[in-house]
């Protein structure tokens, strides 16, 4: 744990900056109004929902449940026909708790990519070096965190990588001109 007194504005400056662009990124750019469609009928679904009091949660259509119902005929041919979909119901967001979080998770990662870089890095390290260590880490977190789901669920995904780009690339300038 030496690293963190030798690195704790590094990891400080960067978790601020990226809580910083995050907050840019999504309320003040437009690259992310486009990641979702409006359905055509979209009031009527709305309806549904609050008349059949759905709850926040995550559901799956077709659901299955369990490999038994899913290697059953009728369940096969629900899905084969379709439609198939996602539905993510949330409650209205708690800003504060959620602007929390968000900070909490950049301080994470930002707290690892200093601990990596750290090992990789010595004390005293050339700019260059560490720009390229911190930052291709950073790269690789926030850029690629979310293809796992856009593989199996078809989401719109270039917006993230751009933001996930920028946000590594930005850990890698700072901890560049803030490294020991």
């Amino acid at each position: 744990m030496e690293f963190v007194v030798d690195l704790w504005m590094p990891i400080l400056v960067a978790t601020v900056v990226l809580w910083f662009l995050s907050f840019f990124a999504w309320a003040l750019l437009p690259h992310h109004f486009g990641d979702n469609k409006k359905l055509a009928n979209e009031d009527e679904l709305m309806n549904f929902l609050k008349q059949s009091n759905t709850p926040a949660g995550n559901y799956m259509f077709p659901y299955a449940g369990s490999g038994k119902v899913q290697s059953e005929e009728v369940f096969a041919k629900r899905y084969a026909d379709g439609p198939r979909g996602v539905l993510n119901v949330y409650e209205v967001p708690n800003m504060p708790v959620n602007m929390v979080q968000t900070i909490l998770y950049f301080l994470v990662t930002v707290f690892t990519i200093a601990y990596i870089t750290s090992v990789a890095c010595p004390s005293g390290s050339e700019f260059v070096k560490v720009f390229r260590i911190a930052g291709t880490i950073g790269v690789l977190t926030y850029a690629s965190s979310g293809f796992m789901n856009r593989i199996w669920f078809k989401s719109r995904h270039w917006t993230h990588v751009l933001d996930g780009l920028v946000y590594g690339v930005v850990v890698g300038l700072i901890f560049g001109l803030l490294w020991n």
